[in-house]
């Protein structure tokens, strides 16, 4: 896996423990490893349930000491202590339970969307109740992330939201950005997120600032029967239960040509990035 997938926890259950000015909890856990990155203090591991935090899933840590997993290679497995703080998740006591043969199982790794894949033609339905396909906005560069309306954590949602419109407020002056750029976000939560609910919650972010000029920017939601295909594309990850939803971060720009640009994961890219690699892909197109 080249990309590594996007931190994240099973939030919902933390916040309604409480769980954020409470001590560090500590759960034991035997994995998967599929990959490693010592350098970046990184490790994605496929496991099982951990009661009372959340169900089996591969998912992405950091490790208190990256010696330990200096030597993992994809395959082994092992056993650490998952420690959950303030919301984040780290791995501790990472130890060999056995070797692996260097390869993973099938249906195994998380797939992320490669430079210059074709994006298929998922349908949505958006804010004004539209049914839109992706490739009717071929020859306009798109930027899509995905949310659901009722996320609770500024972090992770509600900051894809913000950085779009930082995106949008850096292309002010890019000649005839407003024309060919197309942000999408796209919700997971079709059962909840109705056109009437993803109206309103655009509206929110879609607030012009004077003498600004306005993006196309859809408030969209993909169908249950689709929402699969769609995830494993866009290599996002997504566990509905209860209030909230546990997710990764997923954030694609697409080019003109309907081929996939770049792919960022996590909440940490930076919007200036992302407008200057929209800015080089509107070029190309």
């Amino acid at each position: 896996m080249k990309r590594t997938l996007a931190i994240f926890l099973l939030i919902g259950a933390c916040l309604a423990a409480g769980c954020q000015s409470k001590p560090a909890k500590h759960y034991p856990i035997e994995a998967l490893v599929i990959s490693a990155d010592p350098a970046k203090k990184l490790i994605i591991v496929k496991h099982g349930d951990i009661p009372g935090l959340m169900p089996g899933m591969t998912m992405t840590y950091e490790v208190a000491d990256p010696r330990q997993i200096e030597s993992l290679r994809p395959g082994d497995k092992i056993s650490a202590d998952l420690v959950v703080s303030e919301n984040v998740g780290r791995l501790e006591k990472i130890q060999l339970i056995s070797k692996g043969e260097g390869k993973l199982p099938p249906g195994t790794s998380q797939r992320i969307p490669q430079k210059g894949d074709d994006v298929p033609d998922f349908a949505l339905v958006n804010q004004d109740g539209k049914l839109i396909h992706f490739h009717d906005f071929r020859g306009k560069t798109l930027l899509i992330t995905f949310i659901y309306t009722r996320c609770p954590l500024p972090d992770f949602c509600p900051r894809m939201n913000e950085n779009f419109r930082a995106v949008q407020k850096l292309l002010q002056a890019t000649p005839d950005a407003t024309q060919k750029v197309v942000f999408f976000s796209v919700s997971f939560d079709p059962k909840n997120d109705t056109p009437a609910v993803l109206k309103h919650y655009g509206s929110v972010y879609k607030n012009i600032v004077s003498g600004e000029k306005p993006f196309e920017w859809q408030f969209a939601a993909l169908s249950e029967n689709d929402l699969p295909s769609v995830a494993q594309f866009f290599g996002l990850v997504y566990q509905p239960g209860g209030a909230e939803i546990v997710h990764s971060l997923s954030t694609t720009l697409v080019g003109p040509d309907g081929k996939v640009v770049d792919w960022y994961s996590g909440n940490d890219w930076l919007p200036a990035d992302v407008a200057q690699a929209i800015q080089s892909a509107m070029r190309q197109g």
